[in-house]
């Protein structure tokens, strides 16, 4: 048997440098899912079915390794579950803690749900991808939630209030980055959507390319193509910020290898597919950098 902190450490070490190949990998490949991708074989399932369930996996993660002992499946892979030393005899509902398990649902809710059930269609998406994106919120969902659980300081079992009244600084930066990113990408994905409702989207398949899409405008679209890509980033910065966790910063990291590449790929499609009247001076992703 060997302790569930060195299993912790060992997997949090392996998340980060596999996030790097990843980066690397879809710079090369592209981003095989969504609006770059045609894919119709065999392996092709429902793009909406895939995208729910795949997504529904961080939260349910997140709350089994956080509300758990998690020791049947520990015993499992022979590994002796963690537990708090010493802490307070009990722990209110409103504790910081549960106060981040709170801003993760609410993150999920909507982008687990709300968001592929707003769409108004949505692409085939293969097997494959379903899956590795399973393995990796399966993966990111214990990091965090046993981080929440077992390896947070003590303190963040205290009251929210009370210990956002100790860590002023740091607590606010990151929940204004937090609920602006959130409010951030909803707004850029409304957007998005109402071009893809637009007449010219409809009988798509009969009209030639440039004429199925249109250009979006409006808020950060005036700086960068993927206005929706910055905001998720901007949101898991505050919220690793606000945890001040080494898991969560390695989501930020993996967020980043994800979807830099995919926005570059796109910024790329807009720029081949209207070579006269994209806007030249936007970026892909960061304004005026990237």
């Amino acid at each position: 048997m060997i302790p569930e902190k060195d299993l912790f450490d060992n997997v949090l070490r392996g998340f980060w440098a596999v996030s790097w190949v990843i980066a690397g990998a879809l710079m090369v490949v592209g981003s095989p899912y969504g609006s770059q991708t045609s894919y119709r074989g065999k392996l092709a399932v429902n793009g909406q079915l895939a995208w729910i369930v795949m997504e529904l996996v961080s939260p349910v993660a997140l709350l089994y390794a956080r509300f758990s002992h998690m020791v049947p499946v520990l015993r499992l892979f022979k590994v002796t579950a963690a537990t708090h030393s010493t802490g307070p005899a009990a722990e209110g509902l409103l504790s910081f803690r549960n106060l981040l398990v709170l801003l993760w649902l609410m993150h999920y809710a909507y982008r687990a749900i709300l968001y592929p059930l707003r769409q108004p269609s949505r692409k085939p998406m293969h097997l494959g991808i379903m899956l590795s994106a399973v393995v990796f919120n399966s993966i990111n969902g214990y990091l965090n939630g046993r981080w929440l659980s077992m390896f947070a300081p003590l303190e963040y079992q205290q009251n929210c209030t009370v210990y956002i009244a100790d860590n002023y600084g740091r607590c606010w930066v990151g929940l204004i980055l937090f609920v602006g990113g959130i409010i951030g990408n909803i707004y850029h994905d409304n957007i998005l959507m109402r071009l893809r409702r637009s007449p010219q989207s409809v009988n798509k398949k009969q009209k030639p390319i440039s004429t199925r899409y249109s250009i979006p405008y409006g808020g950060l679209f005036s700086f960068v193509s993927c206005p929706h890509y910055l905001c998720e980033l901007i949101e898991w910065v505050g919220f690793a910020i606000l945890s001040d966790s080494p898991a969560a910063w390695t989501f930020v990291i993996n967020v980043a290898c994800n979807l830099i590449p995919r926005a570059y790929h796109i910024h790329n499609w807009y720029l081949s597919t209207f070579p006269t009247t994209y806007p030249p001076s936007r970026k892909a992703v960061i304004p005026y950098l990237l």
